[in-house]
């Protein structure tokens, strides 16, 4: 089966035990690496030295315009993995497939509760190389914002991003082989919608175990297909994300849409999509491309990157010949050709025509078309953001979002408008506006990331206490003091009690005791080693069971 291939919330109040796990990330892995060396003494040491003093830091990159573009995949996507579901998957126009395959990639770890998983939802031409990884080292399309301490933490999270239905990087597509006749589907690959690829994921989740996710995080298409998910399997998604996305699809996206469609469908080279045995169609894919990518970002930008100059090189006599001159032609130009033999022109066109015909609508009391009653099960916590210059996605329509959410019933809506002048691409290029953002909402309460930390800090706990363990406690409480200490006499009195809660709570010795402990004994502010050293005997004859490792 598997084939190797805004807002800045404010963080939830944290227990000791969530507490502990805040600081144990580093520590896990520091205690980890250095019992591999031999030396756990030192390693919980390292882990100590690091707790008091964690913080969160970041670097805005202050790039130029021409430097941002987005990470594609390219025709030879490796590192992959195919779920592949033997049994017919009906689809929503009526037609089915015999099988299905649903490539996919995961970034983090599947916690024991099954409960972190993070399905990040794609764009029409999107791989689901989403991250760089050790199958793929390459840059992804969304690689600033999945890592460790990154807007999807994967310390926390196990983030999943697949290939859609009707794509060409691992999924059932019209390039795929129909196993009935053993050639490429072309034209007589079925008409599919939104809702069907939304279903393809939940397959996947099924096959995973995944009965819950933590959130659906989308942007464009797959800004859409978080929507479809949250309304449609209200039950399985606590939260989602939908970026620069709409909940029905209006005409002005429909006719870009079109256009691109008509550049590929009027290339001589298409032959009604059977072309995998012949020539590809690449000028029509070129000019669709071209035609996508005006829709991608904005005039703002241009204006700003290009405005009407002329490039080095170009044609100097300009009385006759038309010849590319400009830089935003050259641009444009650029753009299309990287495309060809890089995404299947078949793919743009069954996804965009899935893209034209969403909407979230559903009949209501009157049997009227109506999102209100599309929207009234999707009462999650929402986060929608939109694009001030978006020409693709008007910010309409993400106003429409929540507006609908919010008159429905949904109380936990948040809704922000950026500015960025990337416009439709912004979800790729702008990590600073939206990453934070989106951090934001999958980390605070309701259904945020408290239990993830104290898990986290319950892991880290045994990880200490089973490298301490192997010490006497006299040598633990001096390593300990030192490492905290870093070369002075003194070490702050709440630091150490902190510290010395996570080295030595166990069963018969508890918080309380060690508080006790250091209210008895150590009331001073400063603490030296001597000082330290006088509470061994009260933490020694604390009672307590023998850790057996």
């Amino acid at each position: 089966v598997l084939a190797s291939r805004g807002r800045f919330s404010k963080p939830p109040a944290l227990s000791m035990k969530a507490m502990r796990g805040a600081s144990g990330l580093a520590g896990r892995r520091l205690a980890m690496g250095a019992a591999r060396l031999g030396d756990r003494s030192s390693a919980c040491m390292q882990v100590l030295s690091a707790l008091p003093h964690r913080t969160m830091s970041g670097r805005r990159a202050f790039a130029t315009v021409e430097d941002k573009e987005p990470t594609y995949a390219t025709g030879d996507l490796i590192g992959y993995k195919i779920y592949h579901h033997t049994e017919p998957f009906k689809l929503s126009p009526g037609g089915e497939l015999p099988e299905l395959r649903v490539a996919y990639e995961t970034w983090g770890h599947l916690n024991r509760n099954k409960d972190n998983a993070i399905l990040l939802q794609c764009g029409m031409s999107a791989s689901s190389h989403a991250c760089s990884h050790a199958g793929n080292p390459g840059k992804g399309w969304w690689e600033d914002y999945i890592g460790p301490g990154k807007t999807l933490d994967t310390n926390l999270f196990f983030v999943i991003c697949t290939n859609n239905l009707g794509g060409c990087y691992g999924s059932t597509g019209p390039s795929a082989v129909d196993p009935r006749t053993g050639k490429r589907y072309g034209s007589t690959f079925p008409r599919f919608e939104v809702r069907d690829q939304v279903a393809a994921q939940f397959l996947l989740l099924d096959y995973l175990g995944i009965e819950r996710l933590h959130a659906c995080v989308g942007s464009s298409l797959g800004g859409m297909q978080s929507i479809c998910a949250a309304a449609t399997y209200p039950e399985r998604v606590a939260k989602f994300v939908t970026i620069s996305a709409c909940a029905k699809s209006f005409p002005g996206s429909i006719a870009f849409r079109h256009a691109q469609r008509s550049a590929i469908m009027n290339d001589p080279h298409w032959k009604n999509g059977d072309y995998y045995d012949s020539k590809l169609p690449e000028s029509g894919l070129r000019l669709a491309r071209e035609v996508g990518t005006i829709t991608y970002r904005s005039g703002q930008e241009w204006q700003q990157r290009f405005g009407q100059g002329r490039f080095e090189g170009a044609e100097k006599d300009r009385t006759t010949g038309l010849a590319l001159e400009f830089q935003i032609e050259r641009y444009l130009a650029h753009q299309g050709r990287k495309w060809v033999n890089n995404y299947d022109p078949n793919s743009l066109l069954w996804i965009s025509k899935a893209m034209d015909g969403f909407t979230m609508e559903a009949p209501d009391s009157h049997g009227r078309p109506s999102l209100k009653a599309g929207l009234k099960t999707a009462m999650q916590p929402a986060l929608v953001i939109g694009v001030q210059h978006d020409v693709l996605f008007p910010v309409w329509q993400q106003k429409e979002i929540a507006d609908t959410l919010r008159a429905v019933g949904n109380k936990r809506v948040t809704y922000y408008e950026l500015d960025s002048h990337f416009g439709h691409d912004s979800f790729l290029l702008d990590a600073v506006s939206i990453g934070p953002a989106v951090k934001g909402h999958l980390e605070q309460e309701p259904f945020g990331a408290k239990h993830l930390w104290e898990e986290v800090a319950e892991n880290a706990q045994v990880i200490l206490q089973g490298v301490s363990s192997v010490t006497s406690l006299s040598d633990q409480m001096r390593s300990m003091f030192r490492a905290l200490a870093r070369g002075a006499d003194f070490v702050d009195r709440d630091q150490l009690q902190f510290a010395t809660k996570i080295m030595f709570t166990r069963d018969g010795l508890t918080e309380h005791d060690i508080d006790t402990i250091f209210e008895r004994h150590l009331y001073q502010s400063a603490i030296t080693l001597k000082d330290f050293m006088s509470i061994r005997d009260a933490l020694q004859q604390t009672p307590h069971e023998t850790y057996l490792p």
